[in-house]
């Protein structure tokens, strides 16, 4: 195929020594070869900077571009993805994460759907999950895939939402004018949702019915890490926080009416969480953001009672 577009990819790096080898391999052995790699190196504190070093000289060999963006202090995800974003040049943008891996005709297949799909402004396919423990793997692909306003709200609400970076790929002209400066919001709860709210709320998708990308669990990955319910409720928070700078930052109307919606989902799912945290306190505040919000039933009421009165816990244990 023709090789003229330049595919640019951006991954934030915190800490990853151990899974850098394996994402440099995977970009090497791409048959589409025009590329530029942007890595921003996110306050690790291991040999992550030295080994994104040494793969320069071969990247060069092949005229692949490495753009290695550090900085001493962990700032997170979206930061590091926000700083890549800006040196990217690239005529299609993809954002893979550096534990992860693309299969080798990833980029090719890509390039090719969306040269040959001129109406899209963006692409997914399916990929592969695999347990990095046991090494079990099921194949993981979009859910929902109807028209621009159900995917989003998929994202919006995590209902069925598909969230694998890698799967993506978008054209840069289409995100430079929905993302106005290369500016995501940088909260703490991951990267995803700002770049895939507006991504498939304004934009004309394009489905690839195979395996492209693999990603993996870790049980100490930075992005699929699962935690105590007190994390969770923490995580929601950050999550809903995004979600609502990421709505305003559109300036859209219709996206702008869902964030009462947001508000009530994302209290209902943490006051769920902290019943099974069993924290008196954290119930409590939980089920005050329902009061506050209108929408604390009779049965959370009850719920409440029955899991923060003593006399209630003794004679009905939860």
């Amino acid at each position: 195929m023709n090789q003229e577009k330049l595919v640019s990819i951006v991954s934030p790096c915190y800490n990853a020594e151990k899974y850098l080898d394996n994402y440099f391999k995977s970009i090497l052995s791409q048959t589409y070869k025009k590329l530029e790699v942007i890595i921003v190196n996110d306050g690790s504190k291991d040999r992550s900077g030295d080994i994104i070093e040494s793969y320069r000289k071969i990247l060069e060999s092949l005229n692949i571009k490495l753009i290695a963006v550090s900085y001493e202090e962990n700032r997170g995800q979206a930061y590091a993805l926000n700083e890549g974003l800006k040196y990217v040049t690239g005529d299609y943008l993809t954002w893979p994460d550096v534990d992860d891996e693309m299969v080798e005709n990833c980029i090719e297949k890509k390039v090719s759907f969306l040269d040959e799909h001129v109406d899209c402004d963006y692409c997914v396919c399916d990929s592969l999950s695999v347990d990095g423990i046991s090494g079990n793997s099921s194949t993981y692909r979009p859910q929902i895939l109807t028209d621009n306003k159900s995917i989003a709200e998929s994202i919006i609400f995590s209902r069925k939402g598909y969230f694998v970076c890698g799967a993506y790929m978008v054209r840069r002209v289409f995100f430079d004018r929905i993302v106005p400066n290369r500016e995501i919001f940088t909260g703490r709860g991951g990267q995803n949702a700002q770049m895939l709210i507006p991504i498939t709320w304004f934009g004309k998708y394009g489905y690839i019915n195979e395996v492209l990308y693999i990603f993996y669990t870790h049980a100490d990955s930075h992005s699929h890490r699962i935690d105590e319910p007190k994390k969770h409720i923490q995580q929601l928070r950050y999550f809903e926080d995004i979600i609502i700078h990421t709505i305003e930052n559109t300036k859209e109307n219709e996206l702008l009416s869902y964030i009462p919606e947001i508000k009530r989902h994302y209290s209902r799912l943490r006051f769920g969480h902290s019943l099974d945290s069993k924290d008196v306190d954290i119930i409590k505040e939980c089920a005050n953001s329902l009061k506050e919000l209108g929408i604390l039933t009779t049965h959370d009421r009850y719920l409440v009672f029955r899991y923060t009165n003593k006399l209630a816990k003794t004679l009905f244990p939860v």
